[in-house]
């Protein structure tokens, strides 16, 4: 999703622009009423107080003046990220009654608002209503980047693309680059005779440009040889073209082609060392998917030593003897080293379903090398998406004073700021400790709300009734904790006034086992989880009762890891036409699969939430 239109800044710059333009007395308010329209408290920043005072004035108001003061209240509300209200109080201006630029912001406003709730045929409506000629060049930026986005939701490659070129000589070059790759993309989910029926120009021009190359390699994909020609010919049509052709063709995974029928599936997994545990799960949850499929393919498991160096590493001879035992192809190696090392690998001849995900900043030029984990990253990577959907922008981060945390709270950061979202406050809590007054009464302003009582008591020289309150500059909470301490951190942050803020979390935070005494604490928490953390989802699925048998210690992780050995099994048949296309998706066990441009499978999970100490889907989310 592209990210959200109107900082402060220009919201106010255009605020301040549409009080000095000219008005017809007639129809909108004179100049000295039309300047009086900023409040005291918008221009100190108290966007509450100012969308009050402005709703007020509203009521008390008619015609142009009323609508004025509307505008202003719904510019408020969204600063204050109440979104549907700032969206309803524009439904109700007439906004012909404002000036051109006030119009203009407030149909770009409406058109970010539904495209963070994922409409994209309404905010396309309202995106219409704006003559894009007369905005300057920032607004015309912002114009093209909504419909971008509103096409892919409304899933119009077409436009989608025509946008994207129109969108390039308005962009740096630093941006350009990743302009160019993603309008490929998009050109690539068109069908050649649409390529070439709805190409937009003619030679050398560099809208045609793109659509012909896009045909050329949609045309000759299954033929390199007649593909070579057409990309010559290309060249000598288009000389000065932009694209980099080298550059576009690495970004184009080759498919994998697996043969129909399968023979020896190999599993790379552990025997011993530390990762053995997760290993033993994970292929209970490939036996029991096996025996469930009633399927004539053989199974063979080679062990990996984890506990060893790179050097002495054995992950790739224990594949060249899975391929030299006439393996179709390899689910695992499980621990990182040997992923990473197996991606760097000569030659892979026969495809890989790695159950880990090597480190972002390293990549692999294989293009039968698939990624298959339940990192605890893309957990927080869910949340800082669902957070971005509910509109909010400011958030407090807490997580434990480890590894293990600052991974998943820095995973949570890095995308919560690709939406324009706000880190208001970063606190981390020490893992063997009970008591944490000293880390929330802080983080929750409720120092400072005392502080402010005893000043106003010395002042008045009077004893005052008091409650404290949290501060109100924060839209939710995102915390990192395993179930012992999110439930203590829960319990502490409603004893310290936390009152209705939203507190979302990772799925480490369920134990995975219904309890409901225990996990009464939970409450209103929300969170990530897979499918079959659900019964109605998990007793439909005869695996589950086979490892449900199994399940022993730590009970979630247990079936967690079972899940992702289940889905390692029963994705192979869909892998050749999932690594053609990420629209492809499965239904797995762990989640809605798909498989991304690097070969990562992707999970989108379950919104959840503890009602009375049991866990139940979030309802429309």
């Amino acid at each position: 999703m592209t990210q959200r239109f109107s900082t402060l800044f220009m919201l106010l710059v255009l605020l301040a622009l549409t009080a000095c333009q000219p008005i017809s007395m007639d129809t909108k308010p004179s100049a000295p009423e039309m300047t009086s329209l900023i409040s005291e408290a918008e221009k100190r920043g108290d966007y509450a107080v100012a969308a009050e005072d402005y709703l007020a004035q509203a009521a008390e108001s008619e015609g142009a003046l009323k609508s004025a003061f509307q505008y202003r209240a719904a510019m408020m509300q969204y600063e204050l990220g109440e979104l549907a209200e700032a969206d309803a109080l524009l439904a109700e201006t007439n906004l012909e009654q404002l000036s051109s630029r006030e119009q203009l912001t407030a149909n770009l406003l409406r058109a970010d608002i539904a495209v963070l709730n994922l409409d994209g045929q309404r905010a396309l409506t309202h995106l219409d209503k704006i003559d894009f000629n007369s905005a300057n060049q920032a607004q015309q930026k912002r114009i093209l980047e909504l419909r971008i986005t509103a096409y892919d939701l409304t899933e119009n490659m077409l436009e989608k693309a025509l946008a994207h070129i129109k969108l390039d000589p308005k962009l740096p070059e630093s941006e350009r680059e990743n302009n160019h790759l993603v309008l490929w993309q998009t050109l690539l989910k068109m069908t050649p005779q649409a390529l070439d029926l709805y190409n937009p120009g003619q030679p050398p021009a560099e809208d045609s440009g793109w659509f012909a190359l896009a045909y050329a390699f949609k045309a000759y994909e299954n033929n390199p040889e007649a593909m070579e020609v057409a990309i010559e010919d290309w060249q000598y049509s288009y000389p000065n073209h932009p694209a980099d052709i080298e550059q576009l063709k690495k970004s184009i995974k080759t498919p994998l082609r697996l043969p129909e029928k399968l023979d020896l599936i190999a599993i790379l997994l552990p025997d011993s060392g530390p990762a053995a545990n997760a290993a033993q799960a994970i292929r209970q949850g490939i036996i029991a998917a096996h025996f469930n499929a009633r399927s004539n393919v053989r199974l063979q498991f080679y062990d990996v030593r984890t506990d060893n160096t790179a050097d002495s590493n054995n992950v790739i001879t224990q594949y060249e003897k899975a391929v030299a035992d006439g393996a179709n192809i390899v689910i695992g190696p499980l621990d990182k080293t040997s992923v990473e090392l197996l991606a760097k690998h000569d030659e892979l001849t026969i495809p890989v379903l790695a159950l880990n995900r090597i480190n972002e900043n390293k990549t692999t030029e294989q293009h039968n090398f698939f990624q298959f984990a339940l990192a605890p990253e893309d957990d927080a990577r869910n949340q800082a998406e669902y957070a971005k959907k509910k509109g909010y922008q400011r958030a407090i981060v807490l997580s434990p004073r480890n590894e293990w945390g600052d991974r998943v709270a820095e995973a949570f950061t890095n995308e919560w700021q690709k939406s324009d979202g706000q880190i208001v406050t970063r606190a981390k809590y020490d893992e063997s400790e009970n008591d944490y007054s000293h880390i929330l009464t802080p983080i929750l302003g409720v120092e400072n709300s005392n502080q402010r009582y005893q000043n106003l008591r010395r002042t008045l020289g009077l004893s005052l009734e008091f409650e404290p309150r949290r501060r109100q500059d924060v839209d939710f909470l995102f915390m990192v904790g395993r179930p012992l301490k999110a439930r203590q951190l829960l319990t502490q942050l409603r004893f310290y006034r936390s009152g209705q803020l939203p507190i979302l979390a990772t799925s480490h935070a369920y134990g995975g086992e219904p309890n409901a005494r225990q996990d009464i604490d939970l409450n209103g928490l929300i969170f990530t989880e897979i499918p079959w953390m659900f019964s109605e989802q998990s007793e439909q699925d005869p695996a589950y009762a086979a490892i449900r048998r199994q399940a022993s210690g730590d009970v979630g992780t247990f079936i967690r890891l079972a899940a992702l050995g289940v889905d390692a099994y029963r994705i192979i048949p869909f892998l050749t036409a999932m690594s053609h296309s990420e629209d492809e998706k499965y239904n797995g066990a762990t989640g809605v699969l798909t498989v991304n441009q690097q070969g990562q499978i992707e999970r989108t999970m379950t919104f959840t939430t503890i009602q009375n100490g049991l866990i139940e889907p979030l309802n429309n989310e």
